[in-house]
């Protein structure tokens, strides 16, 4: 089978480490090609089965490149892998609304990065022990629950059917999780890959599950029903501990719904932050304890209040305070699972009135908040159009319209263009903008409710058909517009392209606005002081204070792991001895130009004419050479005036001279070294 072929987008810096890495063992073949250049990006992923982009870079931001990557890479069943820096956890949620499968984070051994690479590329789902959970699914425009999941440290998988395709991105939440999801495949029975978990959210996980599946045989035989034991005579001797079962028995006549996940019993529930206790019976280890002290009130099993009686009761209540019968919808107290409050407890069984404790009693758990108001409350869309269609032609809503709807189609139909506007006048309510208008309106109306909600400091409950009947109300405007655009296409309309274009736009990021109000409801927004992430620990909650990082926090640096070797280094950037040189350079050059300038070409002299005898004008000197200007009356006489014009031009370390005529003909060359002229014309004779 030949090897996937791999996409790797990363800093220029990066590709050469990056790419040699991953070819090693032939799990892929790579294709490596820098994040800023965008069209040769596209054109390689057409070719290719994954896309790995890592980090992102200044010009080229994560989130926009998996914008641009994501969607037609994705639709033809490709996956799209981001990788990120551990700091960098807060892009997480960023990532997977721009469009990636999957998400990684690094630093990472160079062996198990490729491993889960691989196997996030291939979809497969490595099944092992889990622990039973209900488990909720959510897509962007639905939402399904699996009431008999099965949660590994794989990811979850259920025999139920899931209406999902492989390789489409969900989110998971069940107890008090919430995670990212990779379906595997929809059916016949549903598989889900966990994705972008950091390493402290996956010890999380492997934790509950492990205590899921230690306790879950234990909590098995509970479930079936069973007559309850019959109560015990008073001539009965007590029964010993072994013969005890810790739990207590069900009543048959309240049975439990089809559809509500079969939990085990609360000694048997993994908590994350704190240990539960057992529903009935002794804490663990509580039949090998000594008394701390004599009990000082009689025990109700028997009239002897005695130190010894007290002892012994001690023991025979464990094995008589299960069996009573109770009534259907009595259930055993709530008991603490250390302290004195939960052994006093024990004794109770038949109403005897507990001896007041030597210290105060553990506080009892706060009762858990009443849930807030459901949000978001959909408008109908009627009533959105309705209402611009009257601000649009200059009319008041009325009253049978509400006051929001009134305000949020007054916000947008003042936003509105005046070619949106001409269109809406000419078709009138059945037209495609007026569709969008009202759905724009409907979404505003939500958004506006659920901040108003987050000012107030009130949580609201999120509802999940609702979201799902907005965001199926704005992909049916969506695909209406879509409509309009392809038909102004093959009509060549350019400016209704353009007006279909821009109401797209907004319609789609008024969903967004509303999806991120949700989310921040649901607890995996991003936090608007810090900038966190779903599940960052820095989240900021309502209600509390702003918590600052330490500046030496801030300013420490990571230390180097020994995994970072492979890719240690990439990153850096290059010293200051290239821009030293290249100064130093540039001065060279500056100083060898003046030194040229000034030293190296010959400079040009003029010398007094008077010194160089009669019939000289002019001597014009330029290194070794001169030219001479005589008078014709020179050339009489040179026999006489040439050793003159010798010496000057001597003194002045000239070799050779030309001798030139005021009206520029030459008139010979003069060898200064031999004192001789050559090339004078022969005077005219007499």
């Amino acid at each position: 089978m030949p090897a996937p072929r791999l996409l790797v987008l990363a800093d220029p810096k990066m590709l050469p480490a990056l790419a040699g890495g991953l070819r090693d063992g032939g799990r892929f073949d790579v294709t490596a090609v820098s994040l800023a250049d965008a069209a040769a990006a596209q054109a390689a992923a057409a070719g290719t089965d994954a896309v790995a982009v890592f980090y992102g870079g200044p010009g080229a931001p994560l989130a926009a490149t998996l914008q641009a990557v994501a969607p037609k890479f994705r639709e033809r069943g490709g996956r799209v892998v981001a990788v990120l820096q551990r700091e960098q956890a807060g892009q997480r949620d960023e990532c997977f609304r721009a469009g990636a499968s999957d998400l990684l984070f690094m630093p990472t051994p160079k062996d198990q990065f490729v491993e889960r690479l691989a196997a996030s590329v291939a979809l497969a789902f490595g099944a092992g022990d889990g622990a039973p959970a209900a488990v909720a699914v959510a897509t962007r425009s639905a939402q399904t629950r699996l009431d008999r999941a099965t949660v590994s440290t794989a990811g979850i998988e259920s025999p139920s059917q899931l209406p999902l395709k492989a390789g489409e991105t969900v989110r998971l939440s069940w107890e008090t999780f919430q995670s990212w999801g990779l379906v595997v495949r929809g059916g016949p029975s549903a598989q889900i890959r966990f994705a972008g978990l950091t390493p402290d959210e996956e010890g999380k996980i492997r934790e509950w599950v492990k205590s899921g599946a230690q306790q879950q045989p234990a909590a098995a035989p509970a479930s079936p029903p069973r007559p309850a034991a019959p109560s015990p005579s008073p001539q009965r001797p007590p029964a010993t501990p072994a013969q005890v079962t810790p739990a207590p028995q069900r009543s048959t006549s309240t049975p439990q719904p089809d559809s509500t996940p079969v939990r085990s019993p609360p000694a048997a529930q993994p908590s994350m932050g704190a240990r539960a206790a057992p529903v009935a019976g002794p804490p663990p280890g509580f039949m090998d304890r000594k008394p701390a002290r004599p009990q000082g009130r009689a025990a109700s099993a028997g009239p002897d209040v005695s130190p010894a009686s007290s002892a012994g009761a001690a023991r025979a209540a464990p094995a008589l305070s299960p069996t009573p019968p109770q009534s259907p919808g009595a259930r055993p107290a709530p008991q603490s699972s250390n302290g004195d409050g939960g052994l006093s407890t024990l004794f109770d069984a038949d109403g005897a009135t507990p001896a007041p404790a030597t210290k105060p009693p553990s506080p009892a758990k706060p009762p858990p908040p009443p849930p807030g108001p459901p949000w978001p409350v959909p408008v109908a869309i009627d009533v959105c159009k309705t209402a611009a269609m009257h601000l649009l032609q200059g009319k008041n809503p009325g009253r049978d319209i509400p006051t929001n709807v009134t305000a949020s189609a007054r916000k947008l139909t003042a936003l509105l263009s005046l070619g949106e506007r001409a269109s809406i006048e000419k078709s009138g309510i059945d037209s495609h903008f007026v569709h969008a208008l009202g759905a724009r309106i409907a979404l505003e109306v939500a958004t506006a409710e659920g901040t108003r909600l987050a000012s107030a400091n009130v949580s609201p409950t999120v509802d999940a058909e609702a979201m799902a009947s907005l965001t199926k109300l704005a992909d049916e405007a969506a695909g209406r517009l879509q409509k309009e655009a392809n038909a102004a296409i093959g009509k060549g309309e350019v400016e209704n392209l353009q007006l279909v274009t821009a109401a797209s736009a907004s319609l789609s990021r008024d969903l967004l606005n509303l999806k991120e109000t949700g989310d921040r409801f649901r607890g995996f927004g991003a936090a608007p002081r810090l900038g966190a992430g779903a599940l960052d620990p820095d989240v900021v909650l309502p209600g509390q204070p702003f918590r600052p990082k330490p500046l030496s926090q801030q300013q420490t640096l990571a230390p180097v792991k020994p995994e970072l070797r492979d890719f240690h280094g990439l990153d850096e950037r290059p010293g200051r001895a290239k821009g030293v040189f290249a100064v130093l350079l540039v001065a060279a050059c500056v100083g060898l130009a003046v030194y040229s300038f000034h030293f190296a070409i010959p400079q040009h002299v003029e010398v007094q004419a008077s010194s160089a005898g009669p019939g000289v004008q002019r001597i014009d000197i330029t290194g070794p050479a001169a030219v001479v200007t005589i008078a014709p009356q020179w050339l009489t006489a040179s026999e006489t005036n040439l050793p003159k014009l010798v010496r000057v031009l001597r003194a002045r370390q000239v070799t050779k001279a030309v001798l030139m005529l005021a009206n520029g003909t030459a008139a010979g060359i003069v060898d200064v070294a031999a004192g001789k002229a050559t090339g004078m014309p022969v005077p005219a004779p007499n």
